[in-house]
């Protein structure tokens, strides 16, 4: 899918579609109650929360800026690719992706609920808790909300879910966003364009990883400025996409 350049796309122009796409899947979800239309609203707004935050770092300035500006970036272009695959994945199979996140989510949540007894203990090393008590309450305080991605039991250690294999148009899916690519890339002229956004991920990674020789190519932002220009014109057609899409499905 080739994108017309012809008019640049701006921040602005972006903004002002993420608004409509933000007040659409509103709309859509109070009319069906569905999930996902819950998700297509929060990475909207994740995306639209990381394009402000770009305003507020000084562009023409280069040197080490060109890294946290890179990796806005990349986050946005995570959510964006998250936001299409969401955007088209069949009813069908729809639950089972999103339960696929959950587990992820479930799994991450518990290393978070670990570091966190490990930060107190070397922050209150004299604290007179019981740490693995303490552990313990935040498990169960938390059961509820999570226990369809557990196996224990209340009261139990967590033992988080094992995602059952899920294959989508042929390509095994447990969550990773090469996957998300790769799959995306199987459905029509269109979605297989705006995939294409996967590659400025791959690059943009490199930013989180800090080597002498990486300056060289890091903060060259004359470089970049272009691939900001490429990303926000990706983040402009799935958001219009996801609108064409999407606002024949409730009366505004």
């Amino acid at each position: 899918m080739e994108m017309n350049m012809s008019k640049e796309i701006t921040i602005k122009d972006t903004l002002s579609i993420i608004e409509r796409v933000q007040k659409l899947t509103e709309l859509c979800y109070k009319d069906t109650l569905s999930n996902r239309f819950v998700a297509l609203n929060d990475l909207t707004r994740k995306i639209r929360a990381c394009l402000n935050a770009i305003y507020l770092l000084p562009l023409d300035k280069y040197d080490v800026l060109c890294v946290p500006i890179n990796l806005i970036y990349r986050c946005i272009v995570s959510d964006l690719m998250i936001t299409l695959f969401i955007a088209v994945i069949e009813d069908s199979q729809f639950d089972e992706v999103m339960h696929i996140m959950d587990i992820d989510f479930t799994k991450s949540l518990k290393n978070s609920l670990d570091a966190n007894i490990e930060i107190r203990k070397e922050t209150y090393p004299n604290e007179s808790d019981d740490f693995d008590e303490l552990s313990k309450n935040y498990q169960i305080k938390l059961y509820d909300d999570m226990k369809d991605c557990l196996n224990s039991e209340e009261g139990e250690e967590w033992e988080v879910e094992k995602p059952k294999t899920l294959t989508i148009n042929g390509i095994c899916y447990t969550g990773q966003t090469r996957q998300m690519h790769d799959i995306l890339k199987t459905y029509g002229y269109e979605i297989r364009g705006l995939a294409s956004v996967y590659q400025y991920y791959r690059l943009l990674s490199q930013s989180e990883h800090y080597s002498i020789k990486g300056r060289i190519f890091n903060y060259k932002q004359e470089l970049y400025e272009k691939y900001y220009k490429k990303i926000l014109g990706y983040v402009f057609l799935v958001e219009e996409y996801i609108y064409q899409k999407y606002s024949k499905s409730v009366s505004e």
